[in-house]
């Protein structure tokens, strides 16, 4: 049981605990998102133009350019930055998934290359990716469901 001084500081902590706006934040994530975004389609537009290739092509190139961003952003502590100012608007799929697995490769990677980086390399994606393709199977079936039973 907490006594009275554990009690008076948990209260003087949250009297003066600095508020983060929910409005701030979530503009803050709109646009950081939004910024990522943008960013991917300069990437595309570049490519498509520069290379002057496809499309397709050219939104593959600037995934793997995202993803390798991403990479070296976590390996330098910038990405940490960026996302304690943005908040989950860095959490656009691609770039928060790579910022996961590095971050967990990098954490392990004095255990070595095959049981550190590799065996904690989808640690905690994993069960995102795991999670995501199941998920993806049961809507589709329920979806061919839905469409035998329409017919």
């Amino acid at each position: 049981m907490a006594s009275e001084k554990q009690k008076e500081y948990q209260r003087n902590v949250r009297l003066y605990k600095s508020k983060r706006s929910i409005w701030m934040s979530g503009l803050k994530a709109f646009f950081s998102g939004g910024m990522i975004c943008l960013i991917g389609q300069a990437i595309i537009n570049g490519y498509d133009s520069l290379f002057s290739i496809s499309r397709e092509d050219a939104v593959q190139w600037m995934l793997v350019t995202l993803i390798l961003l991403s990479s070296v952003l976590t390996g330098f502590g910038l990405y940490r930055r960026g996302a304690y100012f943005a908040g989950a608007g860095l959490l656009v799929p691609i770039t928060g998934l790579t910022n996961l697995m590095t971050s967990a490769a990098m954490e392990h990677r004095q255990d070595g290359i095959i049981q550190g980086i590799a065996g904690h390399l989808l640690k905690l994606a994993g069960a995102i990716v795991v999670t995501g393709v199941v998920m993806a199977y049961l809507i589709s079936a329920v979806r061919l469901i839905i469409h035998a039973i329409i017919r």
